[in-house]
């Protein structure tokens, strides 16, 4: 897949992520919509930061970064973009239950962190041949 198609695509699964996101908002009464309204819109949160939070760093690492290849570029934006909408989802979750403090996200945030460090310094060994 080319980097133009994967942006495309990418742009068209956030806009429908983005809209489903909106026909929750508006169709859906949180108070009285139960569990169901609840994991949409969640779910239509995490999706669609995912994919703007992965175009955004797709766009900053192609400006400002030259060496690497294009599809390490694309793994590590969207693999960040899958941290950062998981912390803003878990805070919102943990908002609405009025358990959000710092000392409750922050082990989440030292765990995620670790996670990405590892990710980062991961170096597959070569294999011997005998």
């Amino acid at each position: 897949m080319s980097l133009k198609a994967y942006i495309l695509l990418m742009l068209l699964g956030t806009a429908a992520c983005l809209s489903a996101f909106l026909a929750v908002i508006y169709f859906f009464e949180p108070t009285y919509g139960g569990i169901l309204a609840l994991v949409l819109f969640y779910t239509s949160l995490f999706l669609t930061l995912v994919g703007i939070i992965s175009l955004l760093g797709l766009l900053i690492r192609i400006i400002f970064t030259r060496n690497k290849l294009i599809f390490k570029k694309v793994v590590t934006s969207f693999r960040q973009a899958v941290w950062f909408a998981l912390i803003i989802n878990i805070g919102l979750l943990l908002k609405s239950f009025n358990l959000f403090y710092w000392w409750s996200l922050a082990p989440l945030i030292f765990a995620m962190a670790l996670l990405e460090l590892f990710f980062m310094s991961y170096r597959p060994r070569p294999k011997l041949k005998i």
